[in-house]
Parts: structure tokens; C-alpha cells; sequence
């Protein structure tokens, strides 16, 4: 099984290329507004260090949010033309679910990982997991667009007194969660999105058949976009 993962969530612009459930390549960027230049390319890259030409991939493994407008409907739009360009199937992988399970290892049983990443001023996209024993993430609450300070009424009924705080949000969480207990916050420079955590996560529901349908895909924005209003140029400024 050849599976290529792309995240585009966040800042981060990533690829992984697994092979038979192994990670044989992956690449990633962390600059903004690059992933309309970069992803395909780094596509191209991955493939090319795994030694497969681009039929060759079985499946599409994508991050579906939520996230930045533009860069999840970057990844999802290049995740459904490639998928549909070489008969692939596409998978759907939760933006913060993904980045949580970059903390599953770090983290023991019973413990708690908010994931959160920037939203618009001092809101956040947060998604709430609880480690099993097993390793694996079980949601605590579903994923929500919603401001700093309604971070504490969120984690009002969570069983455990340890939470790891990950992603770009974390330092705004974190100031909003001062009074809980044994907090954990991780570097967000050093603990990113990553495009083999969308790989992993999407293994098992490949093999569950889990997949989503090309024409009807769209990712979980969960907000409304609203375009920023346009600036003017120095021209139109002028008055006549």
C-alpha cells in the first residue's frame, strides 16, 4: 500500500509518502502563505525519494481541518485531483486530531491534550483527547471555534488534573487555563502538524474503508469565511 499524506492546515505545509505502513519520506515547510507554490513540489519530491511515480500512490491521506480557509482548501483541492488523476482513495484526517497524536507517546494514560491552533484575534480552534491505555486518542469534546476566555467552561467536566497544551494556540490557552492543574505546554516551535500523523491516523480507517467521495469532499472549515476587505492601491486613494 502506497499512501501520500498532506497537511496544509496551519503555516505548515507537509508531505509524507508511506509505504506498506513504513514512512519512507517526508517533507516540511513552515512559512506562511507558501503552500500554493510549495505543495505540489514537495510532492513531486517525496515521490521521487520513494522511488514511485505518482500512479503508483493507492491512496490520498489529507488534513481536513480545521484550520486556515486558504491552506485546507489548497490541500484538499491538490489531495482530490491527484487522487482523482491516478484512481486513488482519499482519506479525511482531523487537523487537531492529527496534532494531538504527535503528543500520544509523550503523554500517559488518563491524561488530557488540548490541541489548538490561532482562529481569528483571541479565538482558537481547540479539539479536547483523552489518552487510553493503549496509546490511543479518544475525544473528549469535538472540535470548536470558540474564544480564550470560554476555555475554562470547555474543560469544566474533565476527569483528569494533567493536560498537555499543543499547537500555534497553545500560549493563548494556556494563560486562559492558569488555575488547572499540572499543565504540560509544549513548544510549538518544536511540536508541529504533521503530514505522518495524518499517514498514521489515516491507516486504520483506509483499512476500515473510511473514505470519503471526490465529488463530495469538502473540509470541516467549522467557521465561515470572511474575506478581508480589500485595500486600496495608492492610485485609488487619489482623489479627483
Amino acid at each position: 500500500m502506497n499512501l501520500l499524506a498532506i497537511e496544509t492546515a496551519t503555516d505548515v505545509c507537509g508531505v509524507a509518502l508511506v509505504q506498506d505502513g513504513r514512512l519512507v519520506a517526508e517533507l516540511s515547510l513552515r512559512r506562511p502563505r507558501a503552500h500554493a507554490e510549495n505543495l505540489v513540489p514537495m510532492i513531486q519530491d517525496a515521490l521521487r525519494y520513494g522511488g514511485l511515480e505518482s500512479r503508483a500512490v493507492e491512496a490520498v491521506a489529507v488534513s481536513a481541518g480545521p484550520g486556515s480557509y486558504t491552506g485546507l482548501r489548497i490541500g484538499a483541492s491538490t489531495a482530490k485531483g491527484l487522487a482523482a488523476a491516478v484512481d486513488a482513495r482519499l482519506v479525511a484526517v482531523p487537523s487537531l486530531e492529527a496534532l494531538a497524536a504527535c503528543v500520544a507517546s509523550t503523554a500517559a494514560p488518563g491524561d488530557a491534550i488540548l490541541a489548538a491552533f490561532n482562529s481569528r484575534r483571541d479565538e482558537l480552534y481547540v479539539g479536547v483527547f483523552l489518552v487510553e491505555e493503549d496509546g490511543a486518542l479518544k475525544p473528549h469534546r469535538d472540535p470548536a471555534a470558540l474564544a480564550v476566555d470560554e476555555l475554562p467552561g470547555l474543560l469544566a467536566d474533565l476527569a483528569t488534573d494533567r493536560l498537555w497544551l499543543v499547537g500555534e494556540g497553545a500560549e493563548k490557552a494556556a494563560a486562559a487555563l492558569n488555575a488547572f492543574a499540572r499543565i504540560r505546554l509544549l513548544d510549538p516551535a518544536r511540536f508541529l502538524p504533521s503530514a505522518a500523523s495524518v499517514a498514521r491516523l489515516a491507516l486504520p480507517k483506509l483499512a476500515a474503508g473510511r473514505t470519503e467521495d471526490l465529488a463530495a469532499f469538502e473540509p470541516f472549515y467549522l467557521k465561515a469565511f470572511i474575506p478581508k476587505k480589500r485595500q486600496q492601491s495608492a492610485f485609488e486613494r487619489l482623489s479627483f
